[in-house]
């Protein structure tokens, strides 16, 4: 029975008469020695295998489990001596079986494939949540950014609901240009912060002074209390802007650290948003109490958040609280993936530890002076494309035009058209590559501000406009989707890609300042320069600007798309090209 079960007949087979054999063939089962001896049960070679049926012992046997033809030949009888019913195991079984058994294998693939996709989506539920959580500061730094686009109009007519006299106009340029000062300052702040009591801790921090500043403007009536609160706010947003795509940068997944680092600029328009939609249709005090809402918001939901890896590492007894920080941004994945991220992560901030990360360290070695240059270079551009002008001015810009559109409606068209396209980076991160979404910002933003810069050089040589009226209006909402797909929200993400741990706060602090105080240059001298040489040159300065940011782009900028950050660091050492070297040899 055990033969015949082996060569996978069915049991009812064995309800037929067996055919006679002679006797002397039973005994002689040594084969080629033809000596006589005991049954082959007796005589086998071999354990008999435990199954659970006929296709599994027959694997067995085609894995080596069974004894060899020789060994068959000698000890046991053939298909032939055992009768007419015990089939051999044929070449179609064989097929049969190893059909079966890949069906079985494919399965169990299937279900790893949904497991895996599974776990992926509740990494990237985790990733996203801590992601917007503290984008949220983004948005309260965008309100105290443009809050007082709507609100100088109220003071300089003296609004009874602002408790405040009315102000004169020096006083409105100062309150409305303290923030982007204040904005300068905060990064110095920030990178004093963000290594000693964390990147998660400063953040919190940042919403307790926005959430002051906020207080001092609605309950504190004056204007040296207004210019205190005005710089306090805007060191809020130089700290947001420097810590913000730091955090997002050490939690990012390298598949998702561009479309999450794009986040930020979205939360920054909706912030412009809110405050152009509801500041001209309510009250003073409304949109104060609107606005502290905001850093408010931030903190509660943010103070659940863990910190980055890279931050509880670098502080003594942090290995723990990393493991577990990681453990919760990567939605419990398993155990062996999340201790190799976790100590590449321990690498790295233990190389950052071993060096030193003061100002002069910058300017120490080729890599760390790339990733300045890159970083500067490219705050730069963003800010000559001439962005911060059309955001100041563009009430200005419109009445010049000759536009009949209220300055209320302007802005809150300029903020919905900033929000739509601010909305579309994210998207657009995951099937492109950041290069792609900056070439077709500086290409847009070059065609648009040299076509502004023509309409108005028509207009000023006594032309005739009118057929192209619409000209303005369009060109301004096409530059402001292309700025907002590109070189708004990339320098920030590149920001926060480029620079080695140790130096990161302190380099991310130096560039924010000089994009804030270059953003502050423009916005006090544009007025001047179109006094002195004409608003058409001033855009087509702008528009030679965007070119220039178009080449560097092309020529200089890194192609970071799914590197690590050592990778990175790597390729600005100069260290790629010499280990690809080194490999071929090998």
């Amino acid at each position: 029975m055990y033969v015949s079960l082996c060569r996978g007949i069915p049991e009812s087979s064995f309800r037929k008469p067996p055919k006679q054999q002679p006797p002397q063939h039973r005994l002689n089962l040594s084969g080629a020695s033809g000596g006589g001896g005991p049954p082959r049960r007796k005589l086998s070679g071999y354990t008999r295998p435990q199954f659970a049926g006929p296709m599994e012992l027959e694997t067995l046997m085609e894995e080596g489990a069974s004894p060899d033809p020789g060994r068959r030949g000698a000890d046991g009888p053939t298909a032939a001596d055992d009768g007419d019913t015990r089939a051999p195991l044929n070449n179609g079984d064989k097929r049969r079986a190893a059909h079966q058994h890949d069906q079985r294998q494919r399965k169990d693939d299937d279900a790893a494939a949904m497991k895996t996709n599974t776990e992926s989506t509740r990494s990237s539920i985790n990733l996203y949540l801590a992601a917007f959580t503290v984008n949220m500061g983004a948005l309260a730094a965008g309100c105290a950014m443009t809050w007082s686009s709507p609100t100088l109009v109220k003071l300089q007519k003296g609004d009874p609901s602002t408790g405040m006299e009315k102000i004169t106009l020096e006083e409105a340029s100062w309150v409305g240009s303290l923030v982007t000062l204040g904005a300068a300052i905060g990064p110095v702040l920030a990178g004093v912060l963000l290594d000693r009591i964390g990147r998660k801790n400063t953040i919190l921090i940042s919403m307790i002074m926005l959430a002051v500043s906020w207080i001092l403007i609605g309950f504190v009536p004056g204007i040296p209390a207004l210019y205190c609160a005005r710089v306090l706010a805007g060191l809020t947003v130089g700290v947001i802007f420097t810590a913000v795509p730091m955090y997002i940068a050490e939690i990012s997944e390298l598949h998702l650290r561009s479309s999450l680092g794009t986040l930020m600029q979205f939360f920054l328009v909706a912030g412009f948003l809110v405050e152009y939609a509801v500041g001209p249709y309510t009250t003073y005090l409304t949109l104060v109490i609107v606005s502290l809402a905001m850093p408010i918001l931030c903190f509660g939901m943010f103070v659940w958040m863990p910190d980055s890896p890279h931050s509880l590492l670098a502080r003594s007894g942090g290995e723990e609280k990393a493991l577990k920080s990681l453990r919760w941004l990567r939605g419990n994945p398993e155990e062996t993936v999340l201790l190799k991220e976790l100590e590449d992560i321990k690498k790295s901030v233990n190389e950052a530890k071993d060096q030193k990360s003061g100002v002069s360290d910058l300017f120490n070695n080729r890599g760390n002076i790339n990733a300045l240059m890159i970083s500067c270079a490219m705050v730069a551009w963003q800010q000559l494309c001439g962005i911060i002008v059309l955001l100041i001015y563009s009430q200005m810009i419109f009445i010049q035009t000759g536009v009949e559109l209220s300055s209320s409606m302007s802005t809150i068209i300029v903020g919905s058209v900033m929000l739509g396209a601010s909305a579309l980076t994210p998207c657009l991160a995951k099937f492109t590559t950041m290069k792609t979404l900056l070439y077709i910002s500086g290409i847009g933003m070059a065609i648009t501000d040299g076509t502004l810069g023509l309409f108005f050089y028509l207009k000023n040589t006594g032309s005739d406009v009118s057929s192209i009226g619409w000209m303005p209006l369009s060109s301004l909402v096409v530059f402001i989707i292309t700025y907002c797909l590109g070189f708004g929200p990339l320098p920030w993400a590149i920001m926060g890609e480029i620079f080695p741990p140790n130096l990161k706060s302190v380099a991310s602090s130096m560039t924010t300042s000089f994009c804030w105080i270059l953003g502050f240059v423009l916005s006090k001298t544009f007025i001047n320069v179109c006094d002195v040489i004409g608003i058409h040159f001033a855009f087509w300065i702008f528009a030679v600007c965007c070119i220039f940011a178009l080449l560097f782009t092309a020529f200089v900028l890194p192609d970071t798309e799914g590197k690590s950050l050592q990778e990175i660091q790597d390729m600005l050492q100069g260290r790629t090209k010499s280990r690809n070297t080194e490999m071929t040899k090998a």
